[in-house]
């Protein structure tokens, strides 16, 4: 189970190379998946960007990460 890990690192690799362009990647998740949130952890730490993570039950509240800063918080 879990994604398909030649597809997971063309994405990743994708992120490097933007992020050697100085383009930032802004990822919003809205799913509760395990192997989805870790892709987008990894994605979003190999470009320096910033990902939202939400869930269907709850999307007035997420979790924000800022991986410039290496904060993590949660907004509501």
């Amino acid at each position: 189970l879990g994604l398909d890990r030649r597809i997971t690192n063309r994405c990743i690799n994708l992120a490097a190379q933007c992020k050697k362009l100085k383009i930032d990647i802004t990822t919003f998740m809205i799913a509760s998946d395990p192997y989805l949130q870790a892709f987008v952890t990894e994605f979003t730490e190999m470009n320096n960007g910033k990902a939202y993570f939400a869930t269907l039950d709850n999307l007035g509240s997420f979790i924000f990460k800022d991986f410039e800063s290496g904060k993590r918080k949660t907004l509501y």
